[in-house]
């Protein structure tokens, strides 16, 4: 059984294309950091906006911030890094 939401397991189903290389039964079982990572990577804005919606700014951005920062080998593109780290920056509550 999974741990996502059904809304959360559509939204990756919808944009399975996205996944292109995860077998498609599967893709219920990926992680909420590689959602993250492939939706803020090869999402357009509508994508991500209903990511943030399903996840919340600050869950999203807590992932985000725990798969970039101190960190040597990232999978963000350096340009969506940047983008996001000044989105969340400014949008999201840290517990720092």
């Amino acid at each position: 059984m999974s741990k996502h939401s059904e809304r959360f397991i559509n939204f990756i189903e919808k944009n399975s294309d996205l996944f292109w290389h995860f077998d498609k039964k599967k893709l219920s079982n990926l992680s909420d950091a590689v959602v993250v990572e492939y939706i803020l990577n090869f999402g357009d804005e509508s994508t991500v906006k209903e990511l943030i919606d399903i996840l919340g700014v600050n869950k999203t951005a807590e992932i985000f911030f725990k798969n970039t920062e101190g960190k040597d080998r990232k999978n963000y593109f350096p340009q969506v890094e940047n983008f996001f780290r000044l989105y969340f920056t400014r949008h999201a509550h840290r517990n720092t």
